[in-house]
């Protein structure tokens, strides 16, 4: 057996264990993440754990479990327990033999409900969708005449649903479902507005539901806004979503506003904790007046009360599925015990607690350890062993699993194939011999688990499971060195087969010659030609004449002159005085 449970101390495993049963106890943020850890077990016991600690995915693989694999489960209540724990609309609640909302059999006070969330970019993808999609589940427990309004923010809040009463269901959610990522992030614009709303309302109950997974870009007054909303009776719930979310303003704000915070890693879990937030705004799915259970005329549990029903204490109201057994009803005929069967697999549900606060005297009475043991009994797989021989091939881009049983028949089969990660594959089974079959389906490598169900022509179900990997393709096998094909490419290519590691650093028997490109040398010289040609552009070849001859030296004063020198002076000062007459 398989114990999940929180802190919370009652004798539950010790009975178990005392009656023979093998118990292993996990806290909830323990429990595997793969179908082979819960095929581990025969039955999955659910004590008091809220939904918003099991993921979206470990809920399919515990529904994929219980459906083709025959694994019992079973939930037992308390205050984190069943629509309380968040558990509307989930595969839990799709095996279960009861519904999560109790549809409409009591008069529960008016409320009014706004839920806030962000829209900013770091939502976009999984979490944004996850997120209308717990906001649509929250419309679905609503009744028309309750008030809901729905706020999307960015960097300024949206509203895109107009707090009133619910009249269109459909319509309200397709408003919610065409959300689209936006920008930033300002969380006390879109809280304000939400506070602003549900302020002047005639609701006996009012909240509101903050999710965001970022920081606001700027501050508010949050202090004054939640103080004047609990003077109008508003609470407040918050969801961090994310590393990157403003942990601590949001656990703040819940604690002032009255609500509760919700620090998630898992974005799955928001619709888990939507609906928790929606039913326990109303309260009212706790019955706690004192009451004696009515046993209904079951001979497997009737034995047991003989000598009396002793009185209980308090119990979540649930509704029964159609075609589930209510062993135990309260006075108000909601089911205490109910029980059906899921797939192969059959599962229970309790729904008072285990410690004596809710069950009362059911936890002093003397067949309250025989009770549990049946309970728990109950949900064990029901079927005999059929034995298979398997062979797995590949064939085609297939994966081909070869049956043979152990007598000669041509009974049909109902064969499952579930991945390790809780998708059914498809598959193509038929015979091919008497007693052989053969299973056909993709080739992907993983691990896989078989279940094979056999009816016989009595009516009895003979079942066999087991588990098998398909590996990846041959050419991954590690073979070793293919010494052959080395020799072959050496032979090819001219070379030998060295013989040592030494050889492969031996002197070359003739030097290396490399090409040295000169481009860097000629691009040098186009420089220096594009500088000397801007040069002669700019300042002519004059700068250059002292490479051609020496220029001729001016007679200095006191020194000898030719007479051809002072003729030629004589003449230069005449033609300078005529020109400036």
């Amino acid at each position: 057996m398989l114990v999940v449970q929180g802190n919370q101390e009652d004798p539950l495993s010790q009975i178990l264990q005392s009656s023979g049963l093998l118990v292993d106890k996990l806290v909830p943020e323990k429990l595997p993440t793969t179908l082979a850890g819960f095929l581990h077990y025969q039955s999955i016991i659910f004590n008091n754990v809220p939904g918003t600690m099991v993921s979206e995915q470990q809920m399919n693989l515990i529904e994929k479990a219980v459906k083709e694999f025959g694994t019992g489960f079973v939930m037992l209540g308390g205050e984190d327990s069943f629509g309380l724990g968040g558990y509307f609309k989930t595969p839990i609640e799709k095996i279960l033999p009861v519904d999560m909302d109790i549809k409409g059999k009591k008069e529960m006070p008016s409320l009014g409900l706004i839920i806030v969330i962000d829209r900013s970019g770091s939502m976009s993808g999984n979490k944004l969708t996850l997120a209308k999609e717990a906001a649509a589940r929250s419309v679905d427990l609503l009744r028309e005449k309750d008030t809901l309004g729905f706020i999307a923010f960015d960097d300024r809040p949206w509203e895109i649903v107009e707090t009133a009463q619910l009249k269109n269901k459909k319509k309200v959610i397709e408003k919610i479902r065409s959300v689209s990522v936006g920008g930033g992030t300002n969380i006390y614009p879109a809280l304000d507005k939400a506070y602003q709303e549900l302020k002047e309302l005639n609701l006996q109950r009012k909240h509101i539901i903050l999710l965001t997974d970022g920081q606001s870009a700027a501050g508010g007054d949050y202090q004054s806004l939640i103080e004047e909303g609990k003077k109008n009776n508003v609470t407040l719930s918050t969801v961090a979503l994310g590393r990157d979310a403003d942990r601590n303003l949001l656990e703040d704000l819940a604690g002032k506003g009255s609500g509760r915070f919700y620090d998630v890693t898992d974005a799955s879990v928001i619709p888990s904790i939507l609906s928790r937030e929606t039913v326990m705004t109303t309260r009212t799915y706790i019955e706690d007046n004192p009451f004696y259970p009515v046993v209904q005329p079951y001979s497997e549990w009737t034995p047991l009360f003989q000598k009396g029903v002793p009185k209980m204490n308090a119990y979540i109201a649930v509704t029964a599925k159609s075609r589930a057994q209510v062993p135990l009803v309260s006075e108000k005929k909601d089911p205490i015990l109910s029980q059906w069967q899921y797939g192969l697999g059959t599962t229970l549900a309790y729904t008072s607690d285990m410690t004596g606060k809710w069950s009362g005297d059911w936890a002093k009475w003397g067949n309250w350890p025989q009770f549990l043991n049946q309970v728990i009994v109950k949900s064990l797989p029901k079927y005999d062993s059929e034995p298979f021989r398997v062979t797995i091939e590949k064939e085609d881009g297939s994966t081909v699993v070869q049956l043979k049983a152990a007598e000669d028949q041509f009974l049909p089969l109902d064969v499952s194939v579930v991945a390790q990660d809780g998708s059914l594959m498809d598959t193509n089974s038929k015979p091919i011999a008497p007693g052989e079959f053969e299973v056909i389906f993709p080739n992907n490598p993983g691990m896989y688990f078989l279940r094979v169900k056999q009816t016989t022509e009595d009516g009895k179900e003979k079942l066999f499971q087991t588990g098998f990997s398909v590996p990846y393709s041959d050419e991954y096998l590690l073979k070793g060195t293919n010494k052959e094909l080395l020799k072959e490419l050496a032979a090819i290519t001219g070379g030998k087969e060295l013989k040592s590691v030494k050889e492969a650093f031996s002197p070359l028997t003739q030097k290396l010659k490399t090409n040295v490109p000169i481009s860097q040398q000629l691009l040098l010289v186009a420089f220096l030609l594009l500088v000397f040609e801007i040069l002669i552009r700019r300042l002519g070849f004059q700068p250059f004449h002292f490479l051609k001859h020496h220029p001729k030296k001016t007679p200095q004063i006191g020194e000898d002159v030719s007479l051809e020198d002072k003729e030629e002076r004589v003449k230069r000062l005449l033609e300078a005085k005529k020109r400036k007459k």
